[in-house]
């Protein structure tokens, strides 16, 4: 065995392999550090650019080309080091298989890339960007990249494709079956990203269930939802599919509307006190003065006579709007100040009548 390996050794010296394979090397270092300075200067030029792909396109193919200069040049030696020992066909299967991979990574990466790039330009210019939509359409094109790239593998290594697919016509139904669940989450989670109920960052509630809170990502099978406890909340996507999803983040005015109840020994007043609230309203800039706008008497109540406000805010952020709130109700009372009366809380007059023996 011993005789038989230095035999082949010295053949492989005499026909000059180890020159062949030093050589292949050699040209795979050169051209590795050609293409990293060639791809610098081509980076830097288009980022001077406003195109968005040449940018994502060079940033992707970096270490893909570095890889792929390697991976050609070792697979060559390594045909030239194992000609007498290893079948041909097995090495272009390998090499095949390497060039399938490679670009699959170098797609993988560019959209990754891409996405990430339009969405910090968005952001840096101050322009409206649906993150939620870049972040789908991107994982779904990922998606695609790695169900080719597995089916060239596969026909590569010769496993027919057509078989996998009749097979997953048939499966397909007992698969739905026993993941009837993960299914409903998958198709939620399209459902919301092509219907925009919501998305990240947006504050959402449910009626139906003890929803509430600030929404941190929409995933393809569950949403992360942080609550006021600062708690995470993880909602199956399918439960969005069946219940009423409110959002509040959405509205284009907050109302105000309060009642307000005085005694009932200033019943004589509350004309004057409504209107000159009425008035009061009508002047403070943050209210729309194109909204309804009311001060009005509105009810005989058990311990009080009641009137009500109502008006709506240009801002719709809450703190901004409780303060606003906040600054009505106190000019608010104290007009009912300035007028003599109080605001009513609640009593009862007990009245006693004597009776003689």
């Amino acid at each position: 065995m011993i005789e038989q390996w230095l035999e082949s050794g010295w053949i492989f010296l005499e026909q000059g392999r180890l020159l062949h394979v030093l050589l292949l090397l050699g040209g795979a270092l050169v051209a590795s550090f050609a293409g990293r300075w060639l791809l610098s200067i081509l980076h830097r030029g288009a980022q001077r650019t406003s195109y968005i792909m040449d940018d994502a396109v060079l940033l992707s193919a970096s270490r893909p080309v570095q890889v792929l200069i390697w991976f050609v040049a070792l697979t060559l030696a390594g045909g030239v080091l194992l000609e007498e020992f290893a079948d041909a066909s097995w090495m272009e299967k390998v090499q095949r298989s390497g060039v399938f991979l490679i670009l699959g990574w170098f797609l993988f990466s560019l959209i990754r890339n891409y996405s990430d790039e339009a969405r910090q330009r968005a952001r840096g210019q101050g322009k409206e960007l649906d993150e939620d939509l870049y972040l789908a359409v991107a994982r779904t094109l990922q998606a695609v990249i790695v169900v080719l790239v597995g089916m060239g593998l596969l026909q590569t290594f010769g496993v027919s494709i057509v078989g996998i697919l009749t097979f997953s016509g048939v499966g397909g139904v007992v698969v739905g079956f026993a993941a009837k669940d993960m299914l409903g989450n998958f198709f939620g989670g399209l459902m919301l990203h092509m219907d925009r109920p919501f998305k990240t960052g947006d504050w959402i509630r449910s009626p139906d269930r003890d929803i509430e809170g600030s929404v941190e990502r929409i995933g393809w099978r569950q949403t992360l939802i942080r609550t006021h406890s600062k708690n995470a909340l993880y909602i199956p996507n399918g439960m969005f599919l069946t219940i009423v999803i409110e959002n509040p983040s959405r509205m284009s005015h907050r109302m105000i509307k309060e009642v307000i109840g005085l005694r009932y020994d200033d019943l004589g007043k509350m004309k004057k006190i409504v209107e000159e609230v009425q008035a009061f309203l009508e002047r403070v800039p943050e209210v729309d003065q194109g909204k309804p706008l009311l001060a009005r008497f509105d009810a005989f109540n058990e311990s009080s006579v009641d009137f009500f406000i109502q008006c709506y805010t240009a801002t719709v952020n809450r703190a901004e709007y409780t303060k606003i709130k906040q600054e009505i109700l106190f000019e608010v009372a104290k007009i009912v100040e300035r007028h003599g009366a109080e605001i009513a809380f609640p009593t009862r007059t007990l009245y006693m009548q004597s009776q003689s023996d």
